[in-house]
Protein backbone atom coordinates (compact mmCIF):
# COMPACT_ATOMS: atom_id res chain seq x y z
CA UNK A 1 0.00 0.00 0.00
CA UNK A 2 0.70 3.74 -1.28
CA UNK A 3 0.22 6.52 1.51
CA UNK A 4 0.04 9.94 -0.29
CA UNK A 5 0.09 12.66 2.62
CA UNK A 6 -0.32 15.85 1.95
CA UNK A 7 -0.42 18.39 5.04
CA UNK A 8 -2.09 21.74 4.64
CA UNK A 9 -0.73 24.89 7.36
CA UNK A 10 -4.13 27.40 7.51
CA UNK A 11 -4.75 30.38 9.56
CA UNK A 12 -7.10 30.31 12.37
CA UNK A 13 -9.36 32.01 11.03
CA UNK A 14 -10.21 30.04 7.00
CA UNK A 15 -10.88 27.05 9.74
CA UNK A 16 -14.25 26.16 9.03
CA UNK A 17 -14.77 27.24 5.33
CA UNK A 18 -11.20 25.31 4.92
CA UNK A 19 -12.73 22.07 5.87
CA UNK A 20 -15.86 22.33 4.50
CA UNK A 21 -14.31 23.18 1.04
CA UNK A 22 -12.20 19.98 1.18
CA UNK A 23 -14.81 17.41 2.29
CA UNK A 24 -17.44 19.35 -0.34
CA UNK A 25 -15.68 19.90 -3.20
CA UNK A 26 -11.81 19.21 -2.95
CA UNK A 27 -11.81 14.88 -1.69
CA UNK A 28 -14.87 14.40 -4.05
CA UNK A 29 -12.85 15.60 -6.89
CA UNK A 30 -9.70 13.69 -5.92
CA UNK A 31 -12.55 10.17 -5.96
CA UNK A 32 -13.09 10.92 -9.02
CA UNK A 33 -9.90 9.75 -10.21
CA UNK A 34 -10.90 6.24 -9.11
CA UNK A 35 -6.91 5.84 -8.09
CA UNK A 36 -6.85 5.56 -4.66
CA UNK A 37 -8.97 3.17 -1.99
CA UNK A 38 -9.22 5.07 0.84
CA UNK A 39 -8.66 8.84 1.99
CA UNK A 40 -8.57 10.25 5.48
CA UNK A 41 -9.15 14.02 6.25
CA UNK A 42 -7.37 14.66 9.81
CA UNK A 43 -6.57 17.61 12.33
CA UNK A 44 -3.23 17.66 13.40
CA UNK A 45 -3.32 17.30 17.23
CA UNK A 46 0.68 17.98 17.86
CA UNK A 47 1.11 22.26 18.21
CA UNK A 48 4.17 23.54 16.73
CA UNK A 49 5.80 26.77 17.19
CA UNK A 50 4.08 28.08 13.45
CA UNK A 51 0.73 29.98 14.03
CA UNK A 52 -2.25 28.39 12.48
CA UNK A 53 -3.73 24.67 12.47
CA UNK A 54 -2.23 21.93 10.33
CA UNK A 55 -4.66 19.15 8.54
CA UNK A 56 -3.32 16.49 6.62
CA UNK A 57 -5.03 14.55 3.82
CA UNK A 58 -3.81 10.98 3.27
CA UNK A 59 -4.66 8.67 0.34
CA UNK A 60 -4.19 5.06 0.22
CA UNK A 61 -3.20 3.53 -3.14
CA UNK A 62 -3.23 -0.05 -3.50
CA UNK A 63 -0.16 -0.01 -5.68
CA UNK A 64 2.38 1.99 -6.85
CA UNK A 65 1.34 2.00 -10.47
CA UNK A 66 -2.14 3.39 -9.18
CA UNK A 67 -0.56 6.16 -7.39
CA UNK A 68 2.26 6.74 -10.87
CA UNK A 69 -1.16 6.79 -12.12
CA UNK A 70 -2.60 9.73 -10.18
CA UNK A 71 0.23 12.17 -9.91
CA UNK A 72 1.02 11.69 -13.99
CA UNK A 73 -2.97 11.89 -14.93
CA UNK A 74 -4.36 14.01 -12.22
CA UNK A 75 -2.23 15.74 -10.27
CA UNK A 76 -1.27 18.85 -12.16
CA UNK A 77 -5.06 19.39 -12.33
CA UNK A 78 -5.92 18.63 -8.76
CA UNK A 79 -3.14 21.42 -7.64
CA UNK A 80 -4.44 23.91 -10.27
CA UNK A 81 -8.21 23.46 -8.55
CA UNK A 82 -6.17 23.88 -5.29
CA UNK A 83 -4.23 26.45 -6.30
CA UNK A 84 -6.88 28.73 -7.71
CA UNK A 85 -8.89 28.61 -4.39
CA UNK A 86 -6.42 29.54 -2.40
CA UNK A 87 -4.33 31.40 -4.54
CA UNK A 88 -0.56 29.56 -2.75
CA UNK A 89 -1.91 30.96 0.45
CA UNK A 90 -1.74 27.88 2.63
CA UNK A 91 1.45 26.29 2.50
CA UNK A 92 1.69 22.56 2.06
CA UNK A 93 4.09 19.75 1.30
CA UNK A 94 3.88 16.26 0.36
CA UNK A 95 5.35 13.15 1.27
CA UNK A 96 5.24 9.46 0.21
CA UNK A 97 5.25 6.89 2.86
CA UNK A 98 4.98 3.08 2.03
CA UNK A 99 3.25 0.98 4.49
CA UNK A 100 5.96 -1.01 6.33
Amino acid sequence: MIIYNTSYLIEDSMETSFCEWMKKQFIPLLKETQTFTTSYFCKVMVTTEDRGITYSLQLLFPDKEQFKKYHNSFEARITAVFNAKYQNNIPSFSSLLKEA
